[in-house]
């Protein structure tokens, strides 16, 4: 059963239908309405919606989180309990968790505030409920990437997670459905081979370095920036024999990429310098703005009397002017050039990531049911608590020895329909145990 196809589209205003046993006592549907029409929605933009060029409008990172954090809790403190976003190379999204949320209007003021609406209002997409769950498990686990399972997503989803527990806008149950989504899609990677040899952007950098070269160990490469993806950038690169490597950063900065290699980076101002030696130049550094102009490359290639320079602009809003492609002798690729060369292995990975989709819904499934049995005990507790206070001892004997607890509240008329119903999901065994233990409390 796909999780998807037993929930409505509209789960946040419309009644949760789980594809439940007939014979299953009619209240089990009730709870996990009561738990699962959760107030989870989240929109966003990814690869397949919008091109790189208008994607580059929406990016919420390092240098405007505080403002964008500072915006959805001055606009929006009212319904939205917790939050967070994640900007990758592929998307943008923003997951929100509250009360009465009108998603579409949230919506429309984030890109309002980012300046964006009149380019992208068209491009976004929505999801709620369950469903939003289960997109959020595909994009953690590299499902929905454009180098299908790739591995740095789940990384980036963690990190972002966290930022926001850091920033005191994710918490409380959202934080802890978070962690969820992140041990199931853990479980996607590593429970089908989705995961099993992956793909990576930098691997795939790698890749066109290695097609565009005869000896790409014999190329001095400068990586601009010191991220995540910079770093792993240096790891792959210098691991397949490229050890002559640049780094380059706004400030200085000692880059421990594992135990065996660490370097320096050389401040920005300095780039112009670095760039005339440059082979292999690759960016990924957060800026609003291009930092790396046609001028720049054009006189680089001058001095290097056109000697060819392998450009590759991982940065979304693109680090380098676009241009750049005018230069004859300069190569450069972006995240969009990358889809290219995606196509390694990709039947392979697509029969897996059918495996990684049903086991993230059956996770999702299992994960609701479990949720729905906690709620239906701690109901029933509450229930037979107060039931408790209406037994005197001879009800309380004759209980003991039922066989049938429920028909014997029912008859004892201790008990209303509504409590009954969340008592009837345990078994007798557990019914007479918990009263026990709440009389001897």
């Amino acid at each position: 059963m796909s999780v998807k196809d037993s929930l409505p589209v509209n789960t946040l205003s419309e009644n949760v239908e789980l594809d439940i046993d007939e014979h299953e006592p009619k209240n089990i549907k009730r709870n996990i309405e009561i738990i699962f029409v959760m107030e989870l929605q989240l929109f966003g933009i990814n690869h397949k919606t919008t091109k790189l060029s208008e994607r580059e409008l929406f990016i919420i990172n390092d240098s405007n989180q505080e403002d964008f954090k500072n915006f959805f809790d001055s606009s929006f403190n009212d319904s939205i309990e917790s939050f967070f976003s994640l900007s990758t190379c592929n998307r943008t999204e923003v997951y929100v968790y509250g009360a009465s949320l009108n998603i579409k209007q949230i919506a429309q003021k984030t890109l309002e505030f980012f300046g964006s609406s009149d380019y992208l209002n068209d491009d976004l997409y929505f999801f709620n409920g369950n469903e939003a769950i289960e997109h959020m498990c595909y994009v953690a686990s590299g499902l929905d990437s454009q180098v299908l399972g790739e591995q740095e997503i789940l990384g980036q989803f963690k990190q972002s997670i966290q930022t926001y527990i850091g920033l005191g806008s994710l918490n409380g149950p959202f934080q802890k459905l978070t962690e969820d989504i992140i041990s199931i899609a853990k479980a996607a990677r590593t429970e089908t081979q989705i995961g099993f040899n992956p793909l990576s952007v930098s691997g795939l950098s790698l890749k066109i370095v290695q097609e565009i070269f005869e000896d790409p160990t014999q190329q001095k490469l400068t990586i601009v920036g010191a991220g995540q993806m910079a770093m792993s950038v240096i790891e792959n690169f210098f691991t397949n024999g490229i050890t002559n490597i640049n780094a380059v950063n706004r400030s200085k900065k000692t880059l421990i990429i594992n135990n065996a290699l660490s370097i320096e980076t050389t401040q920005l101002s300095q780039l112009g310098t670095l760039i005339k030696n440059t082979d292999i130049l690759v960016t990924s550094i957060n800026s609003p703005l291009p930092i790396i102009g046609k001028g720049l490359i054009e006189q680089a290639m001058r001095e290097r009397k056109n000697k060819p320079m392998l450009l590759i602009d991982l940065g979304v809003p693109r680090n380098i002017e676009n241009q750049v492609r005018d230069l004859e002798y300069a190569y450069l690729f972006t995240i969009e050039d990358i889809e290219l060369v995606t196509q390694e292995n990709l039947e392979e990975r697509s029969s897996e990531a059918l495996k990684a989709r049903d086991l993230i819904q059956q996770r999702i499934e299992s994960l609701i049911q479990e949720k729905a049995n906690k709620n239906n005990r701690n109901e029933a507790y509450i229930a037979l608590k107060n039931v408790s206070n209406n037994l005197d001892e001879q009800d309380f004997l004759e209980l003991l020895n039922s066989d049938d607890p429920c028909a014997s509240l029912k008859q004892m008329n201790v008990v209303s329909e509504d409590q009954l119903q969340y008592i009837s999901t345990l078994t007798p065994h557990a019914v007479l145990s918990m009263i026990k233990e709440i009389r001897s409390a």
